[in-house]
């Protein structure tokens, strides 16, 4: 007997709907994406539990028909498309007709909607893909979506939901974006009934501000057409840095998308002026003729291929490089010397260069790295960047910024172990202003925070007051923005919380001198764990001697 069988409705339904609907967020999205399709000037959006309890989207558009009511939850009813040739010329944000036929297979949904004219709204109740009631009702035009219980009948989707501020934080990340994009629709956020955000129409530049909680003054657009394409960026100036990737966002036709090849080319531009582990913040928003793009590839839409990729990639690059050469982004200035060697010739050669020489000559045995760092003889420093240590064989080159972290983090692990952290405060609180998220993690972690010497209170109903600080971090606020980017602080530790508070937080560039630099090496060799910082990156790398003569054929 054969093996290959056909699976049932019921089965094929919950793996499509899986395809559409991946957490609460994504409820938020293809909800939101049919308010803005019906025309709607003003879209409320309600959760409760990170949407695990409810999701509630309603909207003041057009309306959905009484001949219509139930065929929406039909698999591919759609009103977007009507031949193959439509597949190919797409306008609008949903057009597959899942959406709705994906939320009810794995969930309890109650639609209630009304078009303009008629006399009265429609209410339907869907549960696990099947009709439980259908009425008339009274209501203003419109359509009012609520979804709960959702992956009910699907529990191992369920459990690995995360936790409710963490799934709230995607719905956030979900909502946005839409926001942004559509700066003349009024939105509102509630969850679990304190309202988050509320919008009235304004312009773009102002919609991001007030969304982002960013000085419009830091924003610098540009604008480039060529035939039928038109790209408009607004990229953030060198006072807008982020310690992760949560101000990029990516629009094309009026469609929020991941493109990880474009941000990937606007934040290796920025490295001229930002550090490792700094981002820009930026808006890239692409128009093009939509037989041009294909918006198909994704089950959720997320991503979009662009037949003309690499006009858009070099005018994208052209407009970074234009922007970052110009006012407010400035280059930084190239050191004086980019290698530094102490200058030696003609003095005594101490017992330690001696000692060196005679290794060199003599020495063959075998040693571990931490062996080699501590013998090594201290060369120079690169770029005021990596600082050179010689072995009888090999070179080693060290992060110094890298090397700080490790040992500042260690110190710090010790003083929380022994519960005595050295404090800095300040005479004049560091006012800090926050983004909607960053003001829920906050609130959530601000007693962390104070166990490890950050004490923090609410300035303003955006701004938060730094008051004081670890001691052994020098940049109090961009330790606080990378805490404040974790969005489940509530389940770490104090050492993990201390680990992201080290991150990019000790002073990088100065220049050492040849005490400064052996002094830093003592200290690392000093730590448990000398070779990798807190996050993971080494601390320490070695170029052998075989190396070296490879490359000069030797």
């Amino acid at each position: 007997m054969g093996k290959i069988r056909i699976l049932p409705e019921e089965i094929i339904s919950r793996i499509s709907a899986g395809e559409v609907v991946e957490r609460p967020s994504s409820v938020i999205k293809e909800l939101i994406e049919n308010s803005i399709d019906a025309g709607a000037k003003r879209i409320d959006v309600e959760v409760e539990k990170g949407g695990k309890g409810l999701i509630k989207v309603r909207d003041d558009g057009e309306g959905i028909e009484e001949d219509d009511i139930e065929k929406v939850f039909n698999r591919y009813s759609t009103s977007k498309l009507k031949s193959l040739e439509d597949l190919y010329s797409i306008n609008t944000l949903g057009f597959r007709g899942e959406a709705l036929f994906s939320i009810c297979s794995v969930s309890d949904v109650i639609l209630r909607s009304k078009t303009e004219f008629a006399e009265n709204g429609w209410e339907i109740h869907m549960r696990g893909g099947k009709r439980l009631n259908i009425k008339p009702i009274g209501m203003e035009k419109g359509t009012d979506v609520e979804v709960r219980e959702l992956f009910f009948n699907t529990p191992a989707r369920k459990k690995f939901l995360k936790s409710d501020s963490a799934e709230f934080s995607n719905i956030l990340h979900t909502f946005i974006p839409y926001t942004i994009l559509f700066p003349s629709i009024s939105f509102s956020l509630k969850s679990n009934g304190k309202s988050i955000m509320q919008l009235q129409p304004m312009d773009l530049k102002e919609r991001i501000a007030m969304v982002l909680n960013l000085n419009p003054s830091n924003f610098i657009e540009v604008e480039r057409e060529e035939g039928k394409i038109h790209i408009h960026c607004i990229f953030g100036d060198i006072n807008i840095q982020r310690a992760k990737r949560d101000m990029q966002f990516i629009f094309v036709n009026r469609r929020p998308v991941e493109y990880q090849k474009l941000s990937s080319i606007v934040n290796k531009r920025y490295r001229k002026i930002f550090p490792e582990g700094i981002f820009p913040f930026f808006c890239i928003f692409i128009d093009i003729p939509s037989s041009q793009v294909d918006v198909n590839i994704h089950p959720a839409k997320r991503e979009v291929k662009i037949r003309s990729e690499n006009f858009v990639f070099s005018t994208i690059e052209e407009l970074c490089d234009e922007i970052l050469e110009r006012g407010k982004p400035r280059r930084i200035e190239k050191i004086n010397k980019d290698f530094y060697i102490p200058e030696i010739h003609g003095e005594k050669i101490g017992e330690r260069e001696s000692e060196y020489i005679q290794k060199s000559i003599f020495s063959y045995r075998e040693e571990s790295l931490r062996d080699k760092l501590r013998d090594s003889i201290y060369i120079g420093s690169f770029l005021n960047k990596y600082l050179i240590f010689g072995t009888v064989n090999s070179l080693l080159f060290i992060d110094q910024h890298a090397a700080h972290e490790r040992i500042n983090y260690e110190k710090f692990k010790k003083q929380i172990e022994n519960g005595k952290i050295e404090i800095q405060h300040l005479l004049t609180p560091l006012l800090m202003k926050l983004t909607f998220e960053e003001i829920l993690i906050w609130e959530k972690g601000k007693d962390k925070f104070e166990k490890i010497g950050f004490s923090t209170s609410k300035w303003d109903k955006d701004i938060i007051a730094i008051n004081s600080h670890p001691r052994l971090i020098e940049k109090p606020e961009i330790a606080m923005r990378n805490l404040l980017s974790e969005k489940d602080i509530e389940r770490y530790d104090e050492y993990t919380i201390a680990k992201m508070a080290c991150k990019n937080s000790v002073k990088a560039g100065k220049i050492l001198t040849k005490k400064e630099a052996e002094f830093l090496k003592r200290k690392l060799l000093e730590c448990e764990d000398p070779f990798v910082c807190p996050h993971g990156r080494p601390t320490v790398v070695e170029i052998e001697e075989k190396f070296l003569d490879k490359y000069f054929l030797r």
